[in-house]
């Protein structure tokens, strides 16, 4: 098999330089909200006694998704032995470790005493999942490094053990995650025995949506040739993920109605609450979900890449409402502390509470995602990452099918070696 060859960018265009300095902008008003959310109090935010977790541990969670699914692209050519999707390997391993980062760096600026980083690792609950993930989720990282490294040192030996570990790591991540809200049997919408297994399909649904984007912009923008079968062997990936989200996320719906236990959390959802009523039929199901399994399943669209696109975009942005659905509706519906009575409280017990999140913690959204990207265009520069030249190596056994085009490619005429 033909040898990959990986470069850094120069990163010399004024284009790329302005990019940075914004970038650079929206992670410092991160940085300087979360120190004064940190030294002023919680008041400033739309967090209350009854809303602990809001829109950062939404992030958080999709973070950690978009990680295992970028890691799932990475693990191609080691688990599944499809040699030629090393080309995308490093660039997705690194995307993998650089979610992990952002999922981990939002969770802790959004602590109220995140000086006490290191209390979970000496301070053991071991029937606790928040105590348990504090040691899986730095496995993680820890395994994610270690298989980059391999990767740049161009050790086949190394690179398959260590993808082999990082992806059955993150396997272990996101049921983690999931078992963090599916175990919470205090609170109906919560609890759940199939929710760790949706969260990981999910993961890896939207991770490897993300994931298409990452890589169709930065092979585009590094000016770098890349093949479009990497694109429609991924689609069909995706596909096959997106049916097995859609099913999942209907059964776990469907055995709540059914159970009288459940009924009022999913009536609050689907029919009462306007808000959560847009999320759950129109962003998840309307556009994260049957949108994008027509566009992949009819012949018209699945095999043009703009569609591709597209669909992979309106997926995460799904999966982002699925996120919110799993977190915020569990806290903000009122929980029946003494059914058939009404309870008066000055503490909000037994009212459904509303979750707005206010103006510092928008400057925190936004400012991660500008730290995640800042810290991606700058890696772009520094490490070999990219390939000159994203060629689809076509395996010995692999036969042209009829529908797909062989051997068009997104990028100029030549491969660029550096770019931007």
């Amino acid at each position: 098999m033909a040898k990959y060859y990986f470069s850094r960018i120069e990163g010399k265009s004024g284009r790329y330089w302005v990019t940075i300095a914004l970038l650079a902008g929206l992670a410092l008003g991160w940085v300087v909200a979360s120190l004064i959310r940190f030294t002023q109090g919680f008041y400033l935010s739309g967090l209350s006694t009854s809303v602990t977790w809001g829109g950062a541990k939404v992030l958080f969670v999709l973070f950690v998704g978009l990680s295992a699914g970028s890691l799932m692209i990475s693990g191609l050519a080691v688990i599944f032995k499809q040699k030629e999707y090393k080309v995308l390997g490093r660039v997705a391993a690194f995307n993998s470790v650089l979610f992990m980062v952002g999922a981990l760096s939002i969770l802790i600026s959004d602590w109220g005493r995140f000086d006490r980083l290191f209390l979970p690792f000496y301070m053991i609950n071991p029937r606790s999942m928040l105590s348990l993930n504090a040691f899986i989720y730095s496995t993680y990282l820890t395994v994610g490094v270690l298989y980059l490294w391999a990767q740049f040192k161009e050790s086949e030996r190394w690179s398959n053990v260590m993808g082999t570990v990082a992806v059955i790591t993150a396997v272990f991540v996101h049921s983690g995650t999931g078992f963090i809200f599916g175990i919470i049997n205090g609170r109906d919408m919560y609890f759940s025995s199939i929710t760790p297994l949706a969260f990981v399909i999910a993961a890896l649904s939207s991770g490897t949506a993300l994931a298409m984007l990452i890589l169709y912009f930065t092979f585009k923008y590094t000016k770098r040739e890349v093949d479009m079968r990497f694109f429609l062997q991924l689609s069909k990936i995706m596909l096959g993920l997106i049916i097995f989200v859609f099913y999942l996320v209907t059964i776990e719906h469907l055995t709540h109605l059914y159970d009288p236990e459940f009924q009022a959390g999913e009536k609050f959802i689907m029919f009462q609450n306007p808000f959560f009523m847009f999320v759950f039929w129109i962003q998840l199901y309307g556009i994260g979900l049957i949108i994008p399994i027509f566009i992949l399943f009819n012949p018209s669209t699945r095999n043009k890449l703009g569609w591709i696109l597209g669909a992979s975009a309106m997926h995460v942005f799904g999966v982002l409402g699925e996120r919110m659905l799993f977190i915020l509706p569990g806290q903000v519906l009122a929980q029946p502390i003494l059914p058939g009575y009404t309870l008066t409280s000055g503490f909000q017990d037994g009212v459904n509470i509303t979750y707005i999140p206010h103006l510092i913690e928008w400057f925190q959204f936004i400012g991660i995602f500008g730290f995640l990207a800042l810290v991606y265009m700058l890696a772009l520069k520094i490490l070999p990452l990219m390939p000159t030249e994203g060629v689809f190596i076509k395996p010995v056994h692999e036969e042209v099918v009829a529908d797909e085009p062989e051997a068009e490619s997104i990028g100029p005429a030549e491969p660029v070696a550096e770019g931007a």
